[in-house]
């Protein structure tokens, strides 16, 4: 089985929408993320800003996601269907990983559906001010390292929230192993430290 790794630029105020828009020369680091990579998932809107000018997309299997066919292209094949079953059947055939290079619309798609495996963010020493932020909460990481001109690699495991519990059940797990039921957990604020006369 196959994973889907989503690839992004990021700035250091945690930004990963349009780097073309806060990086002075955005191609080298765009061509960064098709690096390695074999099979290229991309949205349309994604596809169609940079099919032309990406360096690395002309050696790679570019599939596009979109209700909308897009100007056809070597290497382009469009995705028809329900892109959620699509999308999972790929990932169950042998092959290499399947990379998304930005398209942030399609990775929280793919995020919501529980499909993405990993996250690697190029995090670039820029502020980009203002637009969309990455939800990072359900990132584990697990290797990191610096690149040129200051920029850093970040590769995260997504974790998946656990099926809800009913309420009745043991929630977590104590200190030092044990077990608690909710019902047992303190339900009015202590103060963290008792002072003593």
């Amino acid at each position: 089985m196959r994973n889907i790794v989503a690839r992004l630029c990021m700035s250091e105020d945690g930004i990963v929408e349009r780097p073309e828009q806060w990086l002075s020369d955005p191609q080298p680091a765009l061509g960064e993320l098709v690096t390695g990579a074999g099979t290229v998932l991309l949205g349309r809107k994604t596809f169609e800003r940079y099919a032309g000018t990406l360096t690395g997309l002309e050696h790679t299997r570019n599939l596009v996601i979109g209700s909308r066919p897009v100007v056809a292209r070597p290497g382009t094949e469009m995705l028809l269907g329900d892109t959620r079953r699509v999308l999972a059947a790929l990932k169950s055939v042998p092959g290499d990983d399947l990379h998304v290079i930005g398209s942030l619309s399609l990775v929280r798609s793919l995020l919501r559906w529980r499909l993405i495996d990993e996250v690697s963010l190029l995090i670039h020493p820029i502020a980009a001010g203002r637009g969309m932020l990455l939800d990072r909460r359900p990132l584990r990481l697990i290797s990191m390292c610096a690149r040129d001109g200051g920029v850093l690699e970040a590769n995260y495991r997504v974790r998946y929230a656990a099926t809800a519990v009913p309420s009745t059940a043991l929630v977590s797990a104590g200190r030092w192993g044990g077990t608690r039921s909710r019902d047992r957990v303190a339900s009015t604020a202590r103060p963290a430290v008792r002072t003593h006369a």
